[in-house]
Formats: structure tokens, sequence, C-alpha cells
């Protein structure tokens, strides 16, 4: 079969296609004829040499969609999500090959209204996007959830579960074409960072009490304006730092509104937590409540046109890898 294997880390990394042997069946798993796996931020981060420290050769791909081929749990012929937690594409061989064997408790039955590249988003950045919302941010219907980086593959994510969830997503983004992806995307206030400050943006929006969460996948400098941004005992979850590791925050902004700052990650979690919250995202995907955006697609050998599009931050939505 076909893979693309990491063979050096660094900054560039050496990647090229290669033949592997399949994957051998056994109990617990399930072998999966993939289709579609997305290029992400974690696959990035990992294959420049700035997440732990992995081991060469290494196929990257932490979450995907393919049809069951063989499995105790499901019948073949199954359209499945596969989400990687923290080994898949991590630790061990992961999603960017033709085949692969996932644990059974870790793949969805995908909606047949979605297709291959969709379905492949459908795991890590929902399940991040419910459990940061009902587990960190504890949402209630009716509350207003403001979003960094909303047309972002994670940030769009967390504006369409915050509204299936009952909450009203509030985006903010950094252009007017963004601003434009994002209120097609069912945020109801947008905010242009480039035309007006959030501070201003936000005073207006909810007449100077602040917003009850926000929820941040951009990090950097946007994280001491959100802390701003939410009421009193309101809380802030930092969810990335696409925008950077290193943020300003002026802690008189906690302690004057004793707000809540916190981090979610969640390949941390247990497989009980995660089992749960696939079977919540799939019902509400099979509701029609959730629909990943594909920004782009990609063949197999031109992975690194996939790469350069996300470097660039100016995806709407996941990049998707055609296998």
């Amino acid at each position: 079969m076909k893979a693309i294997v990491t063979r050096r880390f660094g900054n560039p990394p050496e990647m090229g296609v290669e033949e592997r042997p399949e994957p051998v069946p056994r109990a617990g798993f399930t072998l999966v004829r993939m289709r579609a796996a997305t290029i992400n931020q974690l696959s990035h981060t990992i294959r420049t040499g700035d997440f732990g420290f992995p081991t060469s050769p290494l196929v990257l791909g932490n979450e995907g969609a393919g049809v069951v081929e063989e499995s105790d749990r499901f019948t073949p012929g199954t359209r499945v999500a596969v989400y990687g937690h923290s080994d898949l594409g991590v630790t061990v061989d992961g999603l960017f090959q033709e085949w692969a064997l996932v644990r059974d408790d870790r793949l969805l039955q995908l909606p047949d209204t979605l297709d291959w590249a969709e379905g492949s988003a459908l795991t890590v950045n929902y399940l991040t996007a419910y459990l940061a919302l009902t587990k960190a941010a504890k949402v209630h219907s009716g509350q207003i959830a403001l979003v960094s980086g909303a047309t972002g593959s994670l940030g769009h994510a967390v504006m369409q579960t915050a509204r299936a969830l009952g909450a009203r997503p509030v985006a903010l983004v950094s252009s007017a074409h963004k601003a434009r992806r994002a209120a097609e995307a069912g945020a109801t206030a947008v905010i242009d960072s480039s035309s007006r400050t959030t501070d201003e943006a936000i005073a207006e929006l909810t007449d100077g009490q602040g917003v009850d969460i926000a929820l941040d996948p951009v990090g950097g400098p946007r994280l001491g304006e959100l802390i701003r941004a939410v009421r009193r005992h309101g809380t802030v979850v930092s969810l990335g730092f696409t925008g950077g590791r290193q943020a300003a925050v002026d802690i008189m902004d906690l302690l004057a509104g004793e707000r809540v700052v916190t981090g979610y990650g969640v390949h941390g979690d247990s497989d009980e937590e995660i089992a749960k919250g696939l079977n919540d995202i799939g019902r509400l995907a099979a509701e029609g409540l959730l629909r990943p955006v594909i920004d782009s697609r990609y063949a197999l050998d031109d992975f690194e046109a996939g790469y350069t599009r996300l470097a660039s931050r100016e995806a709407v939505g996941s990049l998707a890898l055609e296998l």
C-alpha cells in the first residue's frame, strides 16, 4: 500500500510516498480502508519537530475517514470516521496511508450525508469543540460564546457545536473575507478585528457586560483580548496556539472580573469520555447540526501543497488529503 512517510523531523522535514505492507488485523481493532485524512496543525507541529520526541520513520495523520474491511464491532462496508487519540500519527503510524488499523472504540459510524473529506474532519476538532464547551466551559443554552479564529477548522467546529448546544456563537475573525464566511457559517454576530477593536465591538454587542464564555484556538495576543471580552466570572478556554505560544495577560483583567482562564486538550481525556463524545457528535451530525467545511482537497502525492495552504493561515475550514 502507499503511505506518506516522515523520514526526518525538522524545518523543513523530509517526507515522501513509499510502499508499505498492509496492517495485519487483530482482536479489538478494525481494519479501515482509508479514503481521506486531514492535513492539520498537529501533524505539521510533529513533522517540524516541535511536538515531543517522535521516532522516524513515522506515518502522520490523526483523524480521517474510510470504510471498514474487517472488524469485530462493525459490519464490513460500514463508513466510519477515525479518531487517532494520542497515538495514531503521533507515536505509531497514523492515517496518511491506504489502510489503517484502528481501535474499535475510536471509530464513529459516518452519517450518509457527509462525504469522505467531511467525515475525515469530524473527530478531533468536533470532539475538542464538544468537550471544551460541555466540560471546560460548562456552556448553557442561551449563553453568548465568543470564538476566535472562527473560520479555521477548529474555530468553525467550536462555532457550529456551540450553536448545536443552544449557545449564541460570536465569530472573531481577522478580515472582511473571513467575516463573510463566518456569517455564512451561522455566527449570530461577527467581529472583524481588521476594522474595529475587539473591546469596542464586545462592549457594543453586550451593552458593556461582556460575553459569557470565550474559546480561543488562536492564542498569542488574542488570549488577552478574549480575557477582557468575557463578563465578570466568565470563562476563557484556550484550545491552541496557531497565533503563537506566548500571550500577554493583564493580571488586573483577571482580578477585577474574577475571570477564569483554563486550557483544554482532547487527547488527555479518558476512553469513556471520548466514547461518549464520539457518540454525541455522531448524533448531532446525523441530525444535520454538525457539518465540517472543507477548504481544499489534495491527492496523496500532493500533500506538500496542503501544508503550504495550512501555513498560509488563509484556509477557511479543513484541508483534506484524499487517499
